[in-house]
Protein backbone atom coordinates (compact mmCIF):
# COMPACT_ATOMS: atom_id res chain seq x y z
CA UNK A 1 0.00 0.00 0.00
CA UNK A 2 1.60 3.26 -0.74
CA UNK A 3 0.96 5.88 1.94
CA UNK A 4 -0.05 9.44 1.15
CA UNK A 5 3.95 11.13 1.09
CA UNK A 6 5.40 8.50 -0.39
CA UNK A 7 7.24 9.44 -3.42
CA UNK A 8 9.72 7.91 -6.62
CA UNK A 9 9.97 11.46 -8.26
CA UNK A 10 9.89 9.58 -11.58
CA UNK A 11 6.93 11.54 -13.17
CA UNK A 12 6.43 14.37 -10.48
CA UNK A 13 6.13 15.40 -7.06
CA UNK A 14 3.19 13.12 -5.41
CA UNK A 15 1.78 15.99 -3.65
CA UNK A 16 4.69 17.73 -1.92
CA UNK A 17 5.07 21.14 -2.46
CA UNK A 18 7.67 24.12 -2.35
CA UNK A 19 6.80 25.85 1.02
CA UNK A 20 9.48 29.06 -0.18
CA UNK A 21 8.99 31.93 -0.86
CA UNK A 22 7.74 32.16 -4.96
CA UNK A 23 11.22 34.25 -6.92
CA UNK A 24 13.85 32.56 -4.23
CA UNK A 25 15.87 29.17 -4.44
CA UNK A 26 13.60 25.80 -3.79
CA UNK A 27 13.46 22.44 -4.08
CA UNK A 28 12.81 21.12 -7.59
CA UNK A 29 12.64 17.69 -10.05
CA UNK A 30 15.49 16.62 -11.75
CA UNK A 31 15.96 16.95 -15.61
CA UNK A 32 18.21 15.31 -17.90
CA UNK A 33 19.80 18.59 -18.67
CA UNK A 34 19.61 20.19 -14.94
CA UNK A 35 20.67 18.34 -12.01
CA UNK A 36 23.67 18.68 -9.55
CA UNK A 37 26.61 17.10 -10.19
CA UNK A 38 25.28 14.86 -13.02
CA UNK A 39 24.04 12.80 -9.86
CA UNK A 40 22.13 9.94 -11.31
CA UNK A 41 18.31 9.02 -10.00
CA UNK A 42 19.01 6.04 -6.94
CA UNK A 43 15.65 4.19 -8.17
CA UNK A 44 16.80 3.52 -11.79
CA UNK A 45 19.61 5.30 -12.97
CA UNK A 46 18.17 7.62 -15.11
CA UNK A 47 19.67 11.21 -14.91
CA UNK A 48 16.27 11.97 -13.66
CA UNK A 49 13.71 10.86 -10.62
CA UNK A 50 14.69 12.84 -7.84
CA UNK A 51 14.09 16.23 -5.99
CA UNK A 52 17.23 18.55 -4.81
CA UNK A 53 17.82 21.89 -4.19
CA UNK A 54 21.07 23.90 -4.95
CA UNK A 55 21.95 27.23 -3.09
CA UNK A 56 24.61 28.53 -4.73
CA UNK A 57 25.98 32.46 -4.16
CA UNK A 58 22.51 33.32 -2.14
CA UNK A 59 23.67 37.35 -2.02
CA UNK A 60 20.20 38.12 -1.90
CA UNK A 61 16.64 36.67 -0.44
CA UNK A 62 16.29 33.53 1.90
CA UNK A 63 19.07 30.27 1.77
CA UNK A 64 16.70 28.35 3.29
CA UNK A 65 13.76 26.36 1.54
CA UNK A 66 11.14 23.64 2.50
CA UNK A 67 9.32 20.84 0.67
CA UNK A 68 6.05 20.03 2.48
CA UNK A 69 4.61 16.51 2.55
CA UNK A 70 0.44 15.98 1.23
CA UNK A 71 -1.60 15.62 4.88
CA UNK A 72 -0.19 11.89 6.23
CA UNK A 73 -2.95 10.24 7.60
CA UNK A 74 -2.44 9.12 10.95
CA UNK A 75 -2.26 5.41 11.56
CA UNK A 76 -3.22 2.84 13.67
CA UNK A 77 0.56 2.10 14.40
CA UNK A 78 1.67 5.09 16.33
CA UNK A 79 4.98 5.43 14.90
CA UNK A 80 6.24 5.18 11.37
CA UNK A 81 9.73 4.70 10.63
CA UNK A 82 10.44 7.39 7.25
CA UNK A 83 13.32 5.80 5.10
CA UNK A 84 14.48 8.21 2.34
CA UNK A 85 17.77 8.23 0.04
CA UNK A 86 19.86 11.54 0.67
CA UNK A 87 23.15 12.88 -1.38
CA UNK A 88 25.22 16.08 -0.51
CA UNK A 89 26.86 17.96 -3.25
CA UNK A 90 28.43 21.06 -3.62
CA UNK A 91 31.46 22.94 -1.40
CA UNK A 92 32.18 21.16 2.01
CA UNK A 93 30.46 22.14 5.29
CA UNK A 94 28.31 24.53 3.29
CA UNK A 95 24.86 22.42 3.36
CA UNK A 96 22.68 21.16 5.86
CA UNK A 97 19.15 19.27 5.49
CA UNK A 98 16.66 18.72 8.25
CA UNK A 99 13.23 16.85 8.89
CA UNK A 100 10.30 18.09 10.66
CA UNK A 101 7.35 16.88 11.72
CA UNK A 102 4.29 19.67 12.02
CA UNK A 103 1.11 18.07 13.40
CA UNK A 104 -1.73 19.20 11.68
CA UNK A 105 -4.61 19.89 14.33
CA UNK A 106 -1.94 22.13 15.71
CA UNK A 107 -3.21 25.70 15.74
CA UNK A 108 0.07 27.53 15.55
CA UNK A 109 3.23 26.70 13.32
CA UNK A 110 5.02 24.68 15.63
CA UNK A 111 7.65 22.24 13.89
CA UNK A 112 9.24 19.59 15.51
CA UNK A 113 12.55 18.90 14.31
CA UNK A 114 13.37 14.93 13.97
CA UNK A 115 16.41 14.59 11.86
CA UNK A 116 19.04 16.56 10.78
CA UNK A 117 22.38 16.47 8.80
CA UNK A 118 25.06 18.81 7.70
CA UNK A 119 27.32 18.08 4.75
CA UNK A 120 30.74 18.24 6.87
CA UNK A 121 33.42 15.73 6.43
CA UNK A 122 31.40 14.36 3.37
CA UNK A 123 33.05 13.95 0.08
CA UNK A 124 30.37 16.26 -1.71
CA UNK A 125 32.35 16.71 -4.23
CA UNK A 126 30.87 12.78 -6.17
CA UNK A 127 28.01 12.96 -4.00
CA UNK A 128 26.52 9.38 -3.76
CA UNK A 129 23.00 8.07 -2.30
CA UNK A 130 23.08 7.51 1.23
CA UNK A 131 20.26 5.64 3.02
CA UNK A 132 18.62 7.70 5.90
CA UNK A 133 15.86 6.69 8.01
CA UNK A 134 14.04 8.15 11.70
CA UNK A 135 10.80 7.21 13.59
CA UNK A 136 8.18 9.66 12.97
CA UNK A 137 4.62 9.51 15.71
CA UNK A 138 2.26 9.33 13.27
CA UNK A 139 -0.92 9.09 16.06
CA UNK A 140 -2.28 12.08 14.46
CA UNK A 141 -2.43 13.60 10.71
CA UNK A 142 0.46 15.56 10.00
CA UNK A 143 3.26 16.64 7.93
CA UNK A 144 6.47 15.97 7.25
CA UNK A 145 9.09 19.21 6.23
CA UNK A 146 12.33 18.74 4.13
CA UNK A 147 13.86 21.75 5.00
CA UNK A 148 17.13 22.94 3.11
CA UNK A 149 20.04 25.52 4.36
CA UNK A 150 23.26 25.85 2.08
CA UNK A 151 25.88 28.78 0.77
CA UNK A 152 27.36 26.57 -1.71
CA UNK A 153 25.66 23.23 -2.17
CA UNK A 154 22.49 21.34 -1.37
CA UNK A 155 21.02 18.09 -1.27
CA UNK A 156 19.47 15.42 -3.45
CA UNK A 157 15.94 13.52 -2.03
CA UNK A 158 14.96 10.56 -3.67
CA UNK A 159 12.39 7.04 -2.23
CA UNK A 160 10.40 8.55 0.14
CA UNK A 161 8.58 5.91 2.02
CA UNK A 162 6.64 4.73 5.80
CA UNK A 163 6.86 1.43 7.16
CA UNK A 164 4.90 0.39 10.12
CA UNK A 165 6.94 0.69 13.44
CA UNK A 166 9.79 2.47 14.93
CA UNK A 167 13.74 2.29 13.36
CA UNK A 168 17.08 3.62 14.37
CA UNK A 169 17.72 6.95 13.26
CA UNK A 170 20.40 7.09 10.22
CA UNK A 171 22.95 7.92 9.22
CA UNK A 172 24.63 7.85 12.72
CA UNK A 173 25.86 11.21 12.40
CA UNK A 174 22.41 12.40 11.87
CA UNK A 175 21.44 14.60 14.96
CA UNK A 176 18.18 13.97 16.34
CA UNK A 177 16.68 17.15 17.94
CA UNK A 178 13.43 16.48 19.54
CA UNK A 179 12.59 19.94 19.96
CA UNK A 180 9.71 22.42 19.21
CA UNK A 181 10.74 25.34 16.83
CA UNK A 182 8.70 28.17 15.72
CA UNK A 183 7.88 28.93 12.27
CA UNK A 184 9.18 32.25 10.37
Amino acid sequence: MVRAGECRFERDMCGWSNGTDKGSASWRLATATRRPANLADKTFGAPDGYVYYDLFNQILGSNMVRLISPLIPASEDTQLCLSFWYAAFGAGDSALMQVMRQDNGSSNNDLEKIWSLEAKNMDTTRPLWMPAQVTVESGTNFHIILEGQATNGGFAVDDITFTPGVCPTRPDKAEIKSQEIKSP
